[in-house]
């Protein structure tokens, strides 16, 4: 957690330019750290909010890496905390749950969100997947993205 913290200060000063370039350093890490993952994801549970018995594996990571706003500055720190996601998990305010749109992510039961502002504010999406017990992460997204679904937010314990 200090190397996102060091990294959240060096952030300060930077260009758009500069946010560019660290979002693809950063992503190309996380791609790295999802290759190690093939074959052997992570598990872990987290009590924060809910209990989630949590499991990261290469997709996931890619996915979470793969997903970029406009916001260079954004892309970056997305990328820099994909890197820990228990951490993430562990530190972070837990926001409530959704359910599925229907018709879409079929395999998922529902979503739950987790906030944390470390040089801007992230949500990182949970889902529990249908077939199991396990929670995956889903994305890192922004604020902006968060209020355009957050009509059917519910705030206790999810099912």
């Amino acid at each position: 957690m200090q190397a996102v913290n060091e990294y959240d200060n060096n952030m300060r000063n930077r260009t758009q330019d500069d946010y560019y370039a660290e979002s693809r350093r950063l992503r190309a890490v996380v791609m790295d750290m999802a290759k190690e993952l093939i074959g052997h994801p992570i598990s872990f549970t987290v009590y924060n909010g809910i209990v989630m018995n949590v499991e990261v594996t290469n997709s996931d990571l890619r996915n979470l890496a793969n997903k970029n706003t406009r916001n260079n500055k954004f892309n970056a720190i997305k990328n820099a905390l994909a890197m820990d996601i228990q951490g993430y998990l562990e530190k972070a305010e837990y926001l409530g749950w959704r359910p599925t749109i229907e018709g879409k992510h079929i395999e998922s039961a529902y979503f739950a969100y987790f906030s944390r502002e470390l040089g801007c504010k992230t949500i990182l999406c949970m889902r529990k997947m249908k077939d199991g017990q396990k929670y995956k992460p889903y994305a890192i997204i922004d604020q902006y993205t968060f209020n355009a679904s957050i009509n059917e937010l519910q705030k206790e314990t999810p099912l």
